[in-house]
């Protein structure tokens, strides 16, 4: 007796997972901004997640987003801006090796890290719009980073949030707050936690005087390379005419002696002549 046989469907395969929609320029431009605004609002303290959320609806509503559109988030903003803080430190070695920076927005950074300075003191910053699809792919490989923190995010208990320690908090972007401290107190003996004293920035001030001097030093040697070289050119070309002349005038010199003698010679010939013209008269008179 024959038995039906039964085929099992094949298992579905899970969905592709959607693109991550890259950071535009102008998203990028007021991110830098808000969180400027937020950070400094904070005595440049780090910000809770209800605070990157107010970075995160800032920046939706400075770029001009309603809400069927798509923004970006709390954690995209902050995994942003610590890439973008990465990417400064880069551009920051850079600019003491080589003293200029191609980033659009190493100016922003620059004015972020260093503090706001006076009005009358602030230069016009313009930012170049620029689309590059290095940017972009950098700017998928954030949002990707920013889903697989998300799902971290979730999965955490509260228990765990409640026993982890605390991070470290940047004051200044130099001090350091000592880690498992909770609101300025050690969470051992209770004890208030000193706080490192702020650096000033002239170090860095310092560096970048240093390497624009060294960069001064080598234009004003080349130039006087150049100077020294365009010298000795001119002084070879003065010789050259120098002994061009002497040649001319050696020529000239030679020229006036064989004249004087081809003249000489000649009137020789003729006196010569002469005494035989006078001998041979004198011989047929007698």
């Amino acid at each position: 007796m024959a038995t039906a046989t039964t085929t099992t469907p094949p298992p579905p395969t899970p969905g592709k997972k959607p693109q991550p929609i890259p950071w535009t320029h102008q998203e990028t431009v007021h991110l830098i901004q808000a969180y400027e605004e937020k950070w400094y609002s904070l005595k440049r303290g780090p910000l809770k997640s209800s605070q990157w959320e107010e970075v995160a609806v800032t920046v939706a509503a400075r770029c001009g987003y309603d809400y069927t559109e798509p923004s970006k988030t709390a954690i995209q903003c902050r995994h942003k801006m610590e890439k973008l803080r990465q990417r400064y430190r880069s551009e920051k070695n850079r600019v003491n090796l080589v003293g200029l920076s191609v980033w659009p927005y190493f100016d922003l950074m620059d004015r972020l890290e260093r503090g706001p300075l006076p009005i009358s003191a602030q230069p016009m910053i313009a930012i170049p719009y620029r689309r590059d699809r290095d940017l972009d792919d950098e700017d998928e490989d954030d949002d990707d980073d920013d889903e697989e923190s998300v799902i971290r995010t979730k999965s955490r208990s509260i228990d765990y949030i409640l026993k982890r320690p605390a991070i470290v908090n940047r004051f200044a972007g130099d001090g350091e707050r000592e880690r498992g401290s909770v609101n300025g107190f050690s969470r051992v003996w209770g004890e208030p936690v000193t706080k490192r004293p702020r650096e000033p920035v002239v170090e860095e001030e310092d560096d970048d005087d240093e390497a624009k001097a060294e960069i001064l030093e080598r234009r004003r040697r080349k130039r006087e390379v150049g100077l020294k070289l365009a010298a000795e050119i001119r002084a070879f070309s003065e010789r050259i005419v120098g002994m061009e002349s002497m040649k001319m005038e050696m020529m000239k010199d030679t020229e006036r002696c064989r004249r004087e003698m081809e003249t000489k010679r000649i009137e020789m010939i003729q006196r010569s002549h002469n005494k035989i013209l006078d001998s041979i008269t004198k011989a047929f008179r007698f």
